[in-house]
């Protein structure tokens, strides 16, 4: 039999007050405030709260409120987006990579990690239904600002997402999952943008978009990329494996069969 969890009179008036906010996100200021209370007061209802998996830790002094309605074990239902601000502070940031690419229909998996791209290291974050990992990038590429009620967060745009994925494939479901991205969103794409961007990325980003989308059909747009290149990257660099070919034309180590990256059309 299930145990049924009862909430005391300090701890209902914090949930109920929560629950009225847009905003899930809290800080023990907040909740000092609602229950007009002492620290080690306020601090033992939160306590009981996360205890109970109805207030969830994210970092020291920033909690996240699981609503009522997001069931019984407390999963957190709300947009995860909303809570990286509050994570990041006055960093620059843009959600990125696999996450990114769920937002604008790059790929039909929803990620339970949210990718936020920073300039600094910072140590990952585990919540209760999300997963927040931060990748180091020397260099911040195009976002957008979006509005999410009264949250405003950045988000890689669509050629950014692309080219990221093709830099960092072990957060974007590896190059395979780039190419059916491409694919997907192939009306959505600015394309110039994305050639001039990729023109001025990493040597092996334009190359592994060069050869993604020759054999994607998109070969004009692939013509701009060629050039004459030295040495040899892998394609997919978070696949490593012993048998592979030589690209010649684009410089690159094949590691990826063309069946397996074309395989998603065999399916829509």
């Amino acid at each position: 039999m299930q145990k049924i969890k009862r909430f005391g009179e300090m701890e209902l008036r914090l949930m109920f007050t929560l629950e009225q906010r847009e905003n899930q996100l809290f800080s023990i200021a907040d909740a000092k405030r609602i229950l007009g209370s002492s620290d080690a007061s306020v601090w033992n209802v939160l306590k009981r709260l996360m205890k109970k998996r109805r207030v969830i830790r994210l970092q020291r002094g920033a909690y996240l409120f699981a609503p009522l309605r997001s069931g019984e074990e407390g999963l957190w239902s709300e947009d995860a987006f909303r809570v990286v601000p509050m994570l990041v502070g006055k960093r620059r940031f843009y959600i990125g990579f696999v996450s990114a690419m769920n937002h604008w229909g790059m790929t039909e998996q929803l990620p339970i990690v949210v990718y936020v791209a920073l300039k600094r290291q910072k140590r990952g974050i585990d919540a209760v239904q999300s997963r927040f990992v931060f990748v180091k990038k020397k260099r911040l590429g195009k976002f957008l600002q979006i509005s999410l009620g009264d949250t405003k967060v950045n988000i890689s745009t669509v050629e950014q997402t692309i080219l990221d994925g093709l830099s960092f494939p072990e957060y974007c479901l590896g190059i395979a999952g780039i190419a059916k991205a491409i694919w997907f969103v192939q009306k959505d794409i600015e394309w110039q943008k994305l050639l001039s961007l990729a023109k001025s990325e990493k040597n092996a980003v334009r190359r592994r978009l060069g050869y993604l989308l020759e054999i994607l059909g998109f070969r004009r747009q692939a013509k701009e990329l060629e050039g004459v290149f030295s040495g040899y990257f892998w394609l997919d660099p978070s696949n490593l494996r012993d048998d592979f070919e030589y690209s010649k034309k684009w410089g690159l180590k094949i590691n990826l069969k063309k069946r397996d990256l074309l395989e998603f059309m065999e399916v829509h």
